[in-house]
């Protein structure tokens, strides 16, 4: 008998010590996969969108920051945006959300034809560490003064440190700012 069929019979390899508790973890991941899904085609205007679930979990959260603030965009419907994700009369909203699992912190360039950005840091369990807005203006102003180099940025956590372009030209919330406004 080979070594590869005795392991079968005995039992278990080492290696499967923690099948049972892998395949748990994807049926729950699964099935909350298919509750965001399900709930996106109920209700797209809040949480709708492609199969990128993380994109849509940011804009979600994005949707209720806005609101805590007093704005009232919607989402834009379709998959495919030109350069921003929410809109509110001529305000245009893209949002991004980098998670905690990007070791890189970095995400794609920003898309021209937002007036608005909003960057948030999700952390364990996907919750906001931190959110920065930043407007076109803003931008435009850090552009002018040479701190930016460029329209079209890649998107990265550095964005919301006290020396980077949100953190210097916008508006970076903290947890304890983001929980007081019920997100």
């Amino acid at each position: 008998m080979t070594d590869s069929l005795q392991r079968s019979v005995k039992g278990t390899l080492p290696s499967q010590k923690h099948d049972q508790q892998i395949q748990v973890a994807i049926e729950t991941y699964l099935q909350a996969r298919s509750e965001i899904l399900a709930l996106g085609r109920e209700v797209p205007e809040r949480i709708g969108g492609n199969d990128n679930i993380i994109g849509r979990i940011g804009e979600f959260i994005g949707l209720r920051f806005l609101e805590a603030l007093g704005q009232r965009p919607a989402r834009v419907s379709g998959s495919a945006n030109p350069g921003y994700d929410l809109v509110e009369g001529a305000c245009r909203t893209q949002v991004k959300a980098i998670t905690h699992e990007n070791q890189r912190g970095r995400s794609v360039r920003l898309t021209p034809g937002w007036t608005q950005f909003l960057l948030m840091e999700l952390g364990e369990h996907y919750t906001p560490d931190r959110i920065g807005l930043l407007t076109l203006e803003q931008q435009q102003q850090a552009l002018g003064a040479g701190f930016a180099k460029t329209e079209t940025p890649v998107v990265s956590l550095t964005m919301l440190s006290a020396k980077g372009l949100i953190g210097s030209y916008g508006r970076v919330y903290d947890r304890e700012e983001i929980e007081a406004l019920g997100i």
